[in-house]
């Protein structure tokens, strides 16, 4: 066990945000050739990233094997959110190697991989459809009828506004967007944080059972005994260091709960939101 010291062109106005579109590749774009799939969902060397001169990752270096279940693991502030940014492509100021599914963070690596950021990214002028819609043109492997689909599952109208919904309903909305795409990766960020326990479950489902075959999915998460079960590997972050990186069975083998050995080497910088 690695524990380690530290096609309809739908237009409507445009919007910046940082989950969406900044991490589009539209079909016209994404011209890369083919590239084999990679052993390794990721490969990163001596990664480093700090915030005026506030150190979050700090010369981290670690693989995670293609096709598994991560759950990314860690309190508050150790850089979780930062990790997921990076690897999809949203942040570009850091130092060292960052390779996904074998390739360097570019057009290419974006086009395979599907980001739920921790925050609400859908103009409030926009209707379910109209998100809908807006995703299916910027990625070539959405599926719309799943997306509506999933929208009626989840209880959404198809023609209710952004504006008017909880917060738990847009990451719901959010959630479904990602999660019609047939993506390689899959990188969610606090998927069932803002959601009642009552419709974790029907979330879960919806993540477990629809991601693409042999994808690989990252989920960052606080429920650690909720979702252990659910996870192939772990990746625990503390203190800006990697201090765990291995698969659930060379856990379970210690004879300790997920969330015990997280406990236990996070120590003093354990949190709950």
């Amino acid at each position: 066990m690695a524990f380690i010291s530290r096609k309809k062109k739908y237009s409507p106005e445009p919007f910046e945000t940082e989950g969406m579109p900044a991490d589009a590749v539209s079909a016209t774009e994404d011209a890369e050739a083919p590239v084999r799939r990679s052993d390794y969902a990721f490969k990163v060397r001596n990664l480093t990233k700090d915030y005026d001169g506030n150190i979050v990752l700090n010369n981290i270096s670690f693989d995670i094997p293609s096709g598994k279940i991560v759950g990314l693991l860690g309190p508050n502030g150790c850089g979780k959110t930062t990790l997921m940014k990076i690897l999809s492509g949203l942040i570009h100021d850091y130092t060292g190697m960052v390779k996904v599914d074998g390739r360097p963070i570019g057009i290419g690596s974006k086009a395979h991989v599907a980001y739920l950021p921790d925050c609400t990214f859908f103009p409030d002028r926009f209707r379910t459809i109209d998100c809908i819609n807006y995703y299916g043109d910027f990625f070539r492997d959405f599926d719309k009828v799943k997306a509506i689909e999933f929208a009626s599952r989840f209880g959404l109208d198809l023609n209710q506004k952004v504006k008017t919904m909880s917060k738990g309903m847009k990451e719901k909305l959010q959630l479904l967007v990602v999660m019609s795409r047939e993506a390689d990766i899959y990188l969610l960020d606090e998927p069932l944080g803002g959601v009642d326990p009552a419709a974790r479950s029907v979330i879960l489902d919806i993540i477990m059972s629809n991601y693409k075959e042999n994808a690989t999915v990252v989920l960052s998460t606080h429920l650690v005994n909720d979702l252990e079960h659910s996870f192939d590997h772990i990746l625990m972050l503390g203190h800006g260091s990697i201090l765990v990186n291995t698969g659930i069975e060379t856990l379970r083998s210690t004879g300790k709960s997920v969330e015990e050995i997280f406990k236990e080497v996070i120590g003093d910088a354990w949190e709950v939101d």
